[in-house]
């Protein structure tokens, strides 16, 4: 089955990258000889400052979301996507160094990041071609629950253009015979764990796996292709995902919290002069209140009052609440600004350093909210398992939503965070906020 590894492109494009580097420099200091350029050595120090030049690209093309599907398979949006990192890099970093004044290869520097990307992305286009090529095209065995086969159905069709499978569908009251029968015709079969297989099927598909074929759970297909957990395929092995002995962990009790008090008071600082900024125009320009609050629900059900900037005028909602929707009127020409570049959400810094609130996390709701929800998905309820972030994966992967058909899309990335809840998982939602953040994904 088509395998895509990250990390191979990670740590490929980071050894890439330093080569080029060591090239340039080789070329500029080493190999020929250029007017007004004296020779260098390449030092333990040199050495350093390009491995950093290269971590930087390789983090901020985590940043950008360069190595998920849709952005790798497509050269173009690689390509402006790197141009855009190059640009930015080269300003912020060559800024730093044109005013500490640091002796620093200028030339290695600014030509590395200028062609590095356009190489990268070629780089990435081709192994992942590569990949494509050599990757088996087949058929898929569906055994389960016809609901739930249209649930894989449409995830197939979503991936189509690198997942090369067909999906066929067989009713889980087969008999022995023929399920065994049929199995005979496909390698990969992915098995509904929602329902109970009978003993016979049972030691059919035990007999199958040993003979070299591959089972796969549902889980496993929504987990690797889409990195998601729909609440529809484990209603019945939910308290088995979400027990406490796999969510009381080290790192979610004690390392989450220092990381959240110490980064917010440093963010605090950070972005003071944007937040007096902020409050002075919201102030002028309408009506009101500049800090708006609002009673949310967060851990264990507890509710707390959520810190934002007004983004609408005054008294916006009156009686039952109302979700936000695109061209929403109650929207001031500020708000309009600081909602999309994030900026409104700056308070809620506080509401993380008094412990209301984590970095990452399922964005906290109100409570009429959560109560209509789970009327149609009970385990909405979840994403109460853990602390409300400031940003969470269904930010990152998913758009705005104001819909119930869309809060359930939005829960099947929530319920997939808190499953695989780890410090490397928040750090790198951090790194894609960055983008979200930037080219202001889901801000309406």
């Amino acid at each position: 089955m088509f395998k895509f590894n990250r990390v191979f492109f990670i740590i490929s494009n980071f050894i890439l990258s330093f080569l080029i580097f060591v090239i340039i420099f080789f070329i500029r200091y080493k190999w020929f000889d250029f007017a007004d350029v004296d020779k260098r050595d390449i030092d333990l120090e040199v050495l350093i400052s390009l491995m950093i030049y290269s971590f930087i690209i390789v983090i901020l093309n985590i940043s950008f979301k360069i190595y998920e599907l849709n952005k790798i398979s497509q050269i173009k949006e690689s390509i402006l996507t790197n141009i855009f990192i190059s640009l930015v890099s080269i300003g912020v970093i060559g800024g730093v160094y044109f005013f500490t004044k640091i002796d620093f290869a200028r030339f290695v520097f600014f030509l590395g990041f200028l062609i590095i990307p356009f190489i990268i992305s070629f780089y990435n286009k081709l192994s992942f071609s590569i990949i494509l090529k050599r990757s088996q095209k087949g058929s898929i065995l569906f055994f389960g629950e016809e609901r739930n086969f249209r649930l894989l159905k449409e995830l197939i069709t979503q991936y189509n253009k690198w997942f090369f499978y067909e999906v066929e569908y067989l009713n889980m009251n087969i008999g022995k015979k023929e399920l065994s029968d049929k199995l005979s015709n496909y390698k990969y079969v992915v098995v509904d764990t929602e329902q109970d297989i009978s003993k016979d099927n049972f030691e059919v598909l035990n007999d199958y796996e040993i003979a070299d074929g591959s089972i796969y759970s549902l889980i496993d297909i929504f987990g690797y292709l889409d990195q998601s957990l729909p609440a529809e395929i484990i209603k019945r092995r939910h308290f088995e995902l979400f027990s406490s002995y796999r969510l009381d962990t080290f790192y979610a009790k004690v390392v989450k919290r220092v990381g959240d008090v110490f980064i917010s008071l440093f963010l605090l600082v950070l972005t003071l002069p944007i937040t007096l900024i902020t409050v002075v125009l919201v102030k002028l320009t309408s009506k009101g209140k500049v800090f708006y609050t609002q009673k949310r629900v967060g851990l264990k059900g507890k509710e707390f009052y959520i810190y934002k900037f007004r983004s609408m005028v005054a008294n916006a909602e009156s009686g039952k609440p109302i979700l936000a929707k695109e061209n929403d009127m109650r929207v001031t020409a500020v708000g309009k600004v600081i909602r999309a570049f994030r900026i409104d959400e700056l308070p809620q810094l506080f509401n993380i350093l008094i412990g209301d609130m984590s970095f990452i996390g399922p964005r906290p709701e109100r409570k009429e909210l959560i109560e209509d929800i789970i009327k149609e998905v009970p385990l909405f309820k979840k994403r109460l398992l853990v602390k409300p972030g400031l940003s969470g994966w269904a930010q990152v992967k998913y758009t705005y939503v104001n819909s119930i058909e869309g809060m359930n899309k939005k829960l099947s990335y929530d319920l997939y965070y808190i499953n695989n809840l780890n410090i490397f998982f928040d750090i790198k939602i951090l790194l894609y906020t960055v983008e979200t953040i930037i080219f202001r994904r889901g801000a309406i």
